[in-house]
Protein backbone atom coordinates (compact mmCIF):
# COMPACT_ATOMS: atom_id res chain seq x y z
CA UNK A 1 0.00 0.00 0.00
CA UNK A 2 1.50 3.27 -0.94
CA UNK A 3 1.42 6.16 1.51
CA UNK A 4 1.00 9.93 0.78
CA UNK A 5 1.83 12.24 3.55
CA UNK A 6 0.28 15.60 3.66
CA UNK A 7 2.63 18.45 5.83
CA UNK A 8 1.38 21.70 6.99
CA UNK A 9 2.97 24.72 9.30
CA UNK A 10 2.11 28.47 9.95
CA UNK A 11 4.17 30.32 12.53
CA UNK A 12 4.14 34.17 13.71
CA UNK A 13 6.16 35.99 15.87
CA UNK A 14 5.63 38.02 18.71
CA UNK A 15 3.88 41.30 17.65
CA UNK A 16 6.58 44.09 17.42
CA UNK A 17 9.68 41.33 17.24
CA UNK A 18 11.50 40.37 14.01
CA UNK A 19 12.78 36.65 15.04
CA UNK A 20 10.60 33.78 15.73
CA UNK A 21 11.77 31.95 18.80
CA UNK A 22 9.83 29.16 17.03
CA UNK A 23 11.73 26.75 14.54
CA UNK A 24 10.03 24.26 12.83
CA UNK A 25 11.70 21.95 10.97
CA UNK A 26 11.06 18.52 8.63
CA UNK A 27 13.40 15.64 7.87
CA UNK A 28 12.85 12.54 5.84
CA UNK A 29 13.20 9.48 8.22
CA UNK A 30 15.90 7.05 6.60
CA UNK A 31 13.92 3.88 6.69
CA UNK A 32 10.86 5.81 5.29
CA UNK A 33 8.44 8.47 6.83
CA UNK A 34 9.09 12.45 7.63
CA UNK A 35 9.22 14.05 11.13
CA UNK A 36 8.08 17.10 11.85
CA UNK A 37 9.96 19.25 14.63
CA UNK A 38 8.66 21.96 16.61
CA UNK A 39 11.62 23.82 18.99
CA UNK A 40 10.36 26.63 21.28
CA UNK A 41 13.16 28.47 22.74
CA UNK A 42 13.16 30.15 25.99
CA UNK A 43 12.03 33.98 25.87
CA UNK A 44 11.35 35.48 22.45
CA UNK A 45 13.76 37.11 19.66
CA UNK A 46 16.95 36.06 18.60
CA UNK A 47 17.84 34.71 22.00
CA UNK A 48 15.12 32.49 21.91
CA UNK A 49 15.56 31.90 18.16
CA UNK A 50 19.14 30.45 18.20
CA UNK A 51 18.40 28.36 21.22
CA UNK A 52 15.84 26.72 19.32
CA UNK A 53 17.39 26.68 16.42
CA UNK A 54 20.00 24.40 18.60
CA UNK A 55 17.43 22.36 19.70
CA UNK A 56 15.92 21.62 16.15
CA UNK A 57 18.69 21.07 14.02
CA UNK A 58 20.47 18.56 16.79
CA UNK A 59 17.08 16.55 15.69
CA UNK A 60 17.47 16.99 12.47
CA UNK A 61 20.90 15.17 12.67
CA UNK A 62 19.89 12.50 14.82
CA UNK A 63 16.70 11.80 12.96
CA UNK A 64 18.76 11.66 9.68
CA UNK A 65 21.13 9.21 11.54
CA UNK A 66 18.21 6.64 12.28
CA UNK A 67 17.81 7.70 16.13
CA UNK A 68 14.47 6.62 17.30
CA UNK A 69 12.02 9.84 18.53
CA UNK A 70 12.58 8.86 22.11
CA UNK A 71 16.49 8.61 21.96
CA UNK A 72 16.29 11.87 19.81
CA UNK A 73 14.24 13.93 22.63
CA UNK A 74 16.65 12.36 25.42
CA UNK A 75 19.34 13.36 23.62
CA UNK A 76 18.45 16.92 22.53
CA UNK A 77 17.59 17.36 26.20
CA UNK A 78 21.14 16.11 27.07
CA UNK A 79 22.86 18.63 24.88
CA UNK A 80 21.24 21.61 25.74
CA UNK A 81 21.57 20.62 29.53
CA UNK A 82 25.43 20.27 28.81
CA UNK A 83 25.52 23.57 26.76
CA UNK A 84 24.25 25.63 28.70
CA UNK A 85 24.55 24.18 31.99
CA UNK A 86 21.10 23.84 33.05
CA UNK A 87 19.81 27.49 32.74
CA UNK A 88 18.03 27.80 29.52
CA UNK A 89 15.07 26.29 28.73
CA UNK A 90 13.20 24.64 25.73
CA UNK A 91 10.11 22.81 24.46
CA UNK A 92 10.41 20.32 22.17
CA UNK A 93 7.63 18.40 20.04
CA UNK A 94 8.15 15.77 17.44
CA UNK A 95 5.58 14.54 15.48
CA UNK A 96 6.43 11.23 12.88
CA UNK A 97 5.08 9.13 10.23
CA UNK A 98 7.60 5.98 10.31
CA UNK A 99 6.87 3.71 7.66
CA UNK A 100 9.41 1.10 8.57
CA UNK A 101 7.43 0.29 12.24
CA UNK A 102 3.83 1.31 10.53
CA UNK A 103 3.12 4.19 13.62
CA UNK A 104 2.62 7.47 14.05
CA UNK A 105 5.19 8.32 16.63
CA UNK A 106 4.74 11.55 19.16
CA UNK A 107 7.07 12.74 21.58
CA UNK A 108 7.33 16.08 23.84
CA UNK A 109 8.35 17.97 26.17
CA UNK A 110 6.19 20.32 25.90
CA UNK A 111 2.96 21.70 27.49
CA UNK A 112 0.69 21.96 24.17
CA UNK A 113 -1.60 18.94 23.57
CA UNK A 114 -1.28 17.07 20.48
CA UNK A 115 -4.55 16.62 18.33
CA UNK A 116 -5.19 13.13 16.41
CA UNK A 117 -7.82 12.34 14.06
CA UNK A 118 -8.27 8.71 13.60
CA UNK A 119 -11.52 7.04 12.07
CA UNK A 120 -14.29 9.23 13.28
CA UNK A 121 -12.54 10.56 16.33
CA UNK A 122 -10.56 13.38 17.34
CA UNK A 123 -8.90 13.69 20.48
CA UNK A 124 -6.13 15.13 22.78
CA UNK A 125 -2.71 13.69 23.98
CA UNK A 126 -2.45 16.33 26.71
CA UNK A 127 0.72 18.12 27.77
CA UNK A 128 3.93 16.43 27.75
CA UNK A 129 6.60 16.21 30.35
CA UNK A 130 9.23 18.98 31.76
CA UNK A 131 10.42 21.74 28.91
CA UNK A 132 14.25 20.83 28.15
CA UNK A 133 17.54 21.98 29.48
CA UNK A 134 17.02 21.94 33.21
CA UNK A 135 16.77 18.97 34.60
CA UNK A 136 19.64 15.94 33.53
CA UNK A 137 16.94 13.27 33.84
CA UNK A 138 13.86 14.87 31.83
CA UNK A 139 12.48 12.33 29.55
CA UNK A 140 9.99 12.73 26.63
CA UNK A 141 6.36 11.86 27.19
CA UNK A 142 5.89 9.61 24.02
CA UNK A 143 2.83 8.05 22.36
CA UNK A 144 2.63 5.46 19.17
CA UNK A 145 -0.66 5.05 17.04
CA UNK A 146 -0.90 2.61 14.21
CA UNK A 147 -1.04 4.45 10.93
CA UNK A 148 -4.86 4.80 9.46
CA UNK A 149 -6.00 6.16 6.49
CA UNK A 150 -6.78 9.74 6.81
CA UNK A 151 -4.73 9.97 10.06
CA UNK A 152 -4.09 13.49 11.21
CA UNK A 153 -1.85 14.57 14.12
CA UNK A 154 -1.44 19.03 14.97
CA UNK A 155 0.13 20.63 17.35
CA UNK A 156 1.09 24.06 18.56
CA UNK A 157 3.81 26.34 20.44
CA UNK A 158 2.51 27.71 23.99
CA UNK A 159 1.97 31.15 22.01
CA UNK A 160 -1.17 29.62 20.30
CA UNK A 161 -2.38 28.26 23.85
CA UNK A 162 -2.22 31.73 25.49
CA UNK A 163 -4.53 33.61 22.54
CA UNK A 164 -6.67 36.21 23.49
CA UNK A 165 -6.51 35.64 27.44
CA UNK A 166 -5.15 39.72 27.94
CA UNK A 167 -8.44 40.62 26.08
CA UNK A 168 -11.04 38.07 27.68
CA UNK A 169 -11.59 35.46 24.59
CA UNK A 170 -10.40 32.26 23.38
CA UNK A 171 -10.35 29.83 20.57
CA UNK A 172 -13.67 28.04 20.14
CA UNK A 173 -12.46 24.44 19.81
CA UNK A 174 -15.32 22.39 19.03
CA UNK A 175 -16.45 24.29 16.51
CA UNK A 176 -12.27 23.71 14.98
CA UNK A 177 -12.56 20.23 16.15
CA UNK A 178 -15.74 19.58 14.04
CA UNK A 179 -14.35 20.59 10.95
CA UNK A 180 -11.26 18.52 11.24
CA UNK A 181 -13.42 15.24 11.84
CA UNK A 182 -14.65 15.97 7.86
CA UNK A 183 -11.35 17.31 7.20
CA UNK A 184 -9.78 15.52 3.56
CA UNK A 185 -6.10 15.23 4.32
CA UNK A 186 -5.22 17.12 1.50
CA UNK A 187 -6.88 20.34 2.49
CA UNK A 188 -4.59 20.53 5.57
CA UNK A 189 -3.06 23.13 4.73
CA UNK A 190 -5.96 24.89 4.43
CA UNK A 191 -7.51 24.35 7.66
CA UNK A 192 -4.05 25.43 9.56
CA UNK A 193 -3.88 28.53 7.30
CA UNK A 194 -7.62 29.17 8.51
CA UNK A 195 -6.79 28.13 11.89
CA UNK A 196 -3.66 30.36 12.47
CA UNK A 197 -6.22 33.40 10.91
CA UNK A 198 -8.39 33.08 13.53
CA UNK A 199 -5.60 32.90 16.70
CA UNK A 200 -3.89 36.24 15.43
CA UNK A 201 -7.76 37.93 15.29
CA UNK A 202 -7.69 36.66 18.94
CA UNK A 203 -4.50 39.15 19.26
CA UNK A 204 -5.85 41.58 17.26
CA UNK A 205 -2.96 41.01 14.52
CA UNK A 206 -0.05 41.14 17.61
CA UNK A 207 0.37 38.47 19.46
CA UNK A 208 1.84 38.47 22.61
CA UNK A 209 3.81 35.69 22.09
CA UNK A 210 5.61 33.53 19.07
CA UNK A 211 2.71 31.07 17.80
CA UNK A 212 3.40 28.60 15.89
CA UNK A 213 1.04 25.40 13.85
CA UNK A 214 2.40 22.35 12.67
CA UNK A 215 0.14 18.98 11.16
CA UNK A 216 0.76 16.25 8.86
CA UNK A 217 -1.78 13.69 7.59
CA UNK A 218 -1.23 10.62 5.62
CA UNK A 219 -3.65 8.99 2.68
CA UNK A 220 -3.69 5.82 1.44
CA UNK A 221 -3.71 4.14 -1.61
CA UNK A 222 -1.86 7.12 -3.82
CA UNK A 223 -0.30 5.62 -6.59
CA UNK A 224 1.62 9.55 -7.74
CA UNK A 225 5.27 9.63 -7.14
CA UNK A 226 4.85 12.99 -7.27
CA UNK A 227 6.18 15.31 -4.62
CA UNK A 228 5.36 18.77 -4.11
CA UNK A 229 6.35 21.42 -1.35
CA UNK A 230 4.95 24.81 -0.55
CA UNK A 231 6.44 27.44 1.44
CA UNK A 232 5.72 31.14 2.08
CA UNK A 233 8.59 33.12 4.05
CA UNK A 234 9.31 36.97 4.55
CA UNK A 235 12.48 38.31 3.83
Amino acid sequence: MTHRIEIAWSKVPKGGVGASGDSIELVERPLGGVTLILADGQGSGMAARRISRMVAMKAVQLISDGSRDGAVARAVQDMLYTAREGRVTATLALLSVDLHTKSLVVARNAPSPVVVRQGDAVFRLEGGQSSIGTYHRTRPEMTELPVMPESILLTYSDGFLQAGRRYGVSLSWPDWEERLKRLPVDELRDYVDDLMEAVLALEKGRPADDISIMALGVKDDDVSRLRRLYASIPC
